[in-house]
């Protein structure tokens, strides 16, 4: 009954139909779970995972997912094995524990964008207490990994936001409304919420900010998990998307120049904003964040007067008075002319916080790593 009870208080709607020993209490995990999958199959939903099991009732080493064609190697207890996913073909599964991780942590993936090795990690993607394989999750992660691998963001000035995730969501849903698509929830500057929920299912995870991944072991049922607030990937504290990137029409070499020299003129400004100030407090100064550096209280303080609707967002209005004083303050001044285009990485004529830092080349370390 305990469990019952716990149960209960997570879903209200649950109620007593028999009591004494259940017809499948001796049944393995596997099997219940695949008797429970058909079950789900014979109503109108095109993605239900049904798992597959030796004859001992164990989990078998490869599990399918028949709709999308993905396959991934699992644990005896049919967890599944972190980067070991492929599609239209069989993963080769050792059966054992690899002990040399990746330089990266990448999961066995390759930097090349090639599909990912499978190998067998210490760390699965479940926790013990959770369904071992809800068909959202699994359908979420390996749709996540065909993206991540599918596409050269490294070759590309193209960054593939959150927002733009959503919006891609939203379309896929509207076009196959059964399949229970995952739709992101989205921060401010094309960032990911650090707790994803899929409403109709009730499970919530914890994901990195800045790519969306899922973090392994966080996934709860009918309650939010604790996630860490800004948990981003490893990868974007080494690449940065603006170190490469061309800015049309400033002469060779005068990039870094440039961008420092707009720096400067807005590093000046803010203190003289500061200290003209009124002492009523009636001008726009939150009080800076005392882990940001000089740079980037600039940069967010400039965005702040840019910002006029709160929108998180420099529309296309508000960067008019950004593009003249860009002209102005900033040398040489060939470099000016196509700096907000430059700054747009995604293209969708506005600058998001996180654009302006990084074409700005503001970080933690300084100007000098990205620029």
């Amino acid at each position: 009954m305990c469990d019952y009870q716990r149960a209960k208080c997570r879903e209200s709607s649950l109620s007593v139909t028999h009591r004494g020993r259940c017809k499948d209490a001796g049944q393995s995990k596997c099997r219940l779970e695949r008797a429970q999958a058909l079950e789900q199959a014979k109503k109108p939903q095109e993605a239900v995972f049904i798992p597959e099991c030796n004859e001992d009732g164990s989990f078998t080493q490869v599990q399918c997912h028949t709709y999308t064609g993905y396959c991934w190697c699992v644990t005896p207890d049919g967890k599944p094995i972190s980067g070991s996913s492929v599609q239209n073909k069989t993963p080769v599964c050792s059966g054992s524990v690899t002990d040399k991780p990746s330089s990266q942590g990448n999961s066995g993936r390759k930097d090349d964008g090639s599909k990912p090795t499978p190998t067998m990690e210490t760390q699965p993607i479940f926790d013990g207490e959770e369904i071992t394989a809800p068909t959202l999750w699994i359908k979420h992660l390996v749709i996540k990994d065909s993206k991540l691998n599918s596409s050269s963001i490294r070759n590309s000035d193209k960054v593939h936001s959150c927002d733009q995730e959503r919006q891609s969501a939203l379309e896929e849903a509207r076009q196959n409304p059964r399949e229970g698509i995952v739709i992101p929830e989205c921060a401010p500057g094309g960032l990911y919420k650090p707790v994803q929920c899929h409403q109709s299912t009730g499970y919530c995870w914890c994901v990195l900010v800045d790519t969306g991944r899922p973090l392994p072991g966080t996934s709860t049922r009918y309650e939010t998990p604790v996630c860490e607030s800004d948990a981003r990937s490893k990868s974007t504290e080494i690449d940065d998307p603006f170190k490469d990137r061309e800015l049309p029409g400033c002469p060779e070499g005068k990039k870094v120049e440039f961008i420092t020299s707009l720096l400067d003129a807005l590093t000046t400004d803010m203190v003289q904003a500061i200290n003209s100030a009124a002492p009523t407090g009636g001008g726009r100064f939150s009080e800076p964040d005392p882990s940001h550096t000089l740079e980037e209280r600039v940069v967010h303080w400039y965005f702040s007067q840019l910002d006029n609707n709160s929108s998180n967002d420099i529309n296309k209005r508000e960067l008019k008075p950004f593009k003249r004083y860009v002209k102005k303050k900033a040398k040489p001044k060939k470099c000016a002319r196509r700096f907000t285009d430059y700054c747009d990485l995604n293209k969708d004529k506005s600058i998001s916080l996180q654009e302006l830092k990084g074409c700005l080349g503001v970080s933690k370390e300084g100007v000098g790593r990205l620029v």
